[in-house]
């Protein structure tokens, strides 16, 4: 596929470096501007003052590796913050254009935390610090980019909550409507979606809910949003004087885009899926829908018994390792009574080690399914949650949870529970028609909450219930001190099991599955702007541990082993700084540096390092609500307010990295160092608190409060030099 994805490598002497990924197209060029300008929804450069020409990528087209590094002069570049921009074609022409998101690049001046600092003495800034609490030391920590701590690639996990997020109001549909309507089927949020750019035009709801799901899935499998490749028609590249974005991209050219449709204006161009026409599609529908409740209970399954196959496959590993250990101290105690005289104690051992090697030899024995119980039996639910089931799941019946509305948490619409009152769960099995008319004699229904990364189970509960209808709502309380073991303000996966038995004996289940918030007093709505001046922390004895020392010049007192003594010593590397948040330490982290250094020249008079370095500064929210006094008229914040603010997400939004091109030198009687301290802002943050909730405890109104909140936004680095 045409890929346009720009990297800024690194600086060098006088070149910027960098890594640039054509994907099938083969042409590429540059532009570089001032500015950053949004038309039609896609950030293009602004003010460009130098385009390159067109060059070609000779990995342009290759499956495995079509990305190459180029070089461009620090000249091409004005002083200040630039702006790049890459664009790839198939052909000279412009045909089948791509191109990435502006990236800023910043050579010189103080810049935000994603950019580049200049080398600068201290500033000297008189504040009131009287008011400012005693910050905690700064522990030491190991050195971890923004890249290691959030960028990864899609998991199956991942995959399967996309396919459950978006088949599973489908399938809902579906089963209460009827498959041979046409009602277009609600999305995640419960309202129904916006005609897809790719569908058939038919107006069948149905059809184009399929693509949706198809969509969904293959964007697990696309480019990183950083670097997603775009392509739009002739009237999206049209900027606001109705001219061409660029100029080698020509109307004779838009018209042989296989892309560019007729009544598409300022739209993304229409994809096919999977190789397929969105139209053969619409001829598939019948079969699709025979098997998406199949798929979605199939999701869930996998999706519970996920971290159980993880701790069974530990547990194997776990259980050799110990296997070994055993066999080991069994041996060192043979020895030691055979070196006594203690032929009995060893022949006791010897025998003891032949039967566990006998145990190893012996291949796992498959367990025993269990045989299916007579029609007659009573259902009961005696199965460990990790124990192998037999029960076959359902072909024409769901779960779903029966909700309110999603109100805004950290930005996006999700489903928010007060964590204080007793909780209540609605659920609803859809059954498609024909639906039984006689209710379920018996069936047990199981929750799980998983939560964190890993999806561990944190609780479960399992449940007996009675005279089960078809298509009928079913609640589930639970108290407040259940759940009490469960995070707030952190996205819980609640996974629900149904299992009954038919009058012919076979076991069936069904699964569903919804993401819910629990929240206490106040949480974090959506973060605003900044509406301050910044402060930087110039006083080092009052905010030491914000100030970072990442480099010191190596002692050249003493002559090296090979008696060739150094008089001077140099840093020329370029090094990445990651400035990132903690929501849960209680005080700031110095990461250790990192040096892949190139090797030095034994001979030279002067010990250079030279290579790559990485460091960085894990900022504790609880010591940043400690410089709220820096601003006039702020007063730190109460422990409830800092609580909403530490959260996952509000620490990965507000945290960055940027590289530099890091070039001091000295003799050796000076001393050399470098440090880093970031620079902050006064930042509107809106919290919301609930102002009602319904009878199952779900919050279905809230009201807003606007706090200010202090949050890095760029760094101040110093290379001193002094006597020693």
């Amino acid at each position: 596929m045409a890929l346009a994805i720009l990297e800024l490598v690194a600086f060098e002497n006088s070149n910027l470096r960098f890594k640039i990924d054509t994907g099938t197209n083969r042409y590429y060029k540059l532009n570089i501007g001032r500015s950053s300008r949004r038309r039609t929804g896609i950030d293009f450069v602004d003010e460009v003052y130098y385009t390159s020409p067109m060059e070609t990528n000779p990995a342009g087209g290759s499956l495995l590796r079509s990305s190459k590094e180029i070089k461009v002069p620090l000249s091409r570049f004005e002083r200040g913050i630039a702006y790049a921009q890459l664009f790839s074609f198939k052909t000279p022409q412009g045909k089948s254009p791509a191109f990435s998101r502006p990236i800023k690049i910043p050579l010189g001046g103080r810049v935000a935390s994603h950019e580049l600092p200049d080398l600068v003495p201290p500033l000297s800034l008189a504040v009131a610090m009287n008011a400012l609490d005693t910050f905690q030391p700064a522990r030491t920590m190991p050195c971890k980019t923004y890249g290691e701590v959030y960028s990864q690639q899609a998991s199956l996990q991942d995959i399967l909550s996309a396919v459950v997020r978006v088949a599973g109001p489908l399938v809902q549909n579906l089963l209460t409507t009827g498959q041979g309507q046409t009602a277009t089927p609600p999305n995640a949020t419960g309202t129904p979606p916006a005609t897809p750019s790719g569908g058939t035009g038919d107006g069948n709801g149905v059809s184009g809910a399929v693509t949706t799901l198809l969509n969904a899935i293959l964007q697990r499998f696309g480019v990183p949003p950083v670097s997603a490749t775009q392509s739009l028609d002739y009237n999206g590249f049209l900027d606001v004087d109705g001219q061409p974005a660029f100029s080698s991209y020509s109307h004779a050219s838009s018209m042989d885009n296989r892309f560019a449709m007729e009544g598409y204006t300022s739209e993304y161009a229409r994809p096919f899926i999977f190789g397929i026409d969105d139209a053969l599609i619409g001829t598939l529908i019948g079969p699709v829908l025979n098997v998406l409740p199949q798929l979605l209970n199939s999701a869930n399954q996998h999706r519970l018994q996920m971290k159980q196959e993880n701790n069974r496959l530990t547990g194997n590993i776990l259980a050799g390792i110990n296997q070994r250990l055993l066999m080991q101290q069994l041996q060192n105690a043979q020895q030691q009574a055979t070196a006594s005289g203690q032929t009995g104690n060893a022949a006791d051992l010897n025998q003891l080690m032949q039967v566990i090697q006998q145990a190893a030899a012996q291949p796992p024995q498959a367990p025993t399914p269990p045989q299916a119980p007579a029609v007659a039996a009573s259902f009961s639910y005696h199965r460990r949650s990790d124990a192998p089931s037999t029960a076959m799941l359902s072909k024409k019946a769901v779960m779903s949870f029966v909700t309110a509305e999603p109100l805004p948490w950290n930005g996006t619409p999700k489903i928010l529970f007060a964590r204080n009152q007793t909780l209540q769960f609605k659920v609803r099995l859809d059954v498609a028609e024909p639906a039984p008319k006689t209710p379920l004699p018996k069936a047990i229904i199981r929750f799980v909450f998983k939560t964190g990364t890993d999806q561990a189970v944190a609780y479960e509960r399992t449940f007996k219930q009675k005279e089960i209808p078809a298509n009928s709502d079913l609640t589930f309380s639970f108290a407040a001190n259940e759940l009490a073991r469960l995070p707030a303000n952190k996205p819980i996966n609640v996974i629900v099991e149904i299992r009954w038995r038919t009058s012919s004996g076979n076991e069936h289940k069904a699964f569903g599955s919804t993401e819910i918030i629990l929240i206490n007093k106040y949480f974090l709505k959506e973060q605003g702007s900044a509406l301050a001046a910044e402060q930087e922390l110039t006083d080092m004895k009052r905010f030491r541990p914000f100030w970072n020392k990442i480099w010191e010049s190596p002692a050249l007192s003493t002559a090296n082993g090979n008696n060739h003594r150094k008089y001077m010593w140099e840093l020329d590397v370029n090094a990445k700084y990651s400035m990132l948040l903690s929501p849960t330490a209680e005080s700031n982290g110095l990461m250790q540096t990192k040096l892949q250094q190139e090797s030095a020249d034994p001979d030279s008079p002067t010990a250079r390092t030279e290579g790559r370095m990485k460091a960085g500064m894990e900022l504790s929210i609880n010591e940043l609500n400690k410089l709220m006094p820096l601003w006039p008229g702020s007063a730190p914040l109460d422990r409830e307010h800092v609580e909403a603010l530490q959260t996952d997400a509000f620490a990965r939004n507000n945290g960055g990295e940027f590289i530099y091109h890091f070039k001091l030198k000295g003799k050796a009687a000076e001393r050399g160092m470098i440090w880093v301290v970031p620079v902050f802002k006064l930042f509107n943050v809106m919290l919301g608190t609930a102002q009602k909730t319904d009878e199952t405890g779900q919050v279905t109104a809230i009201a807003d409060e606007t706090i200010h909140f202090p949050l890095p936004v760029s760094a101040r680095i110093m290379g001193l030099k002094s006597q020693s």
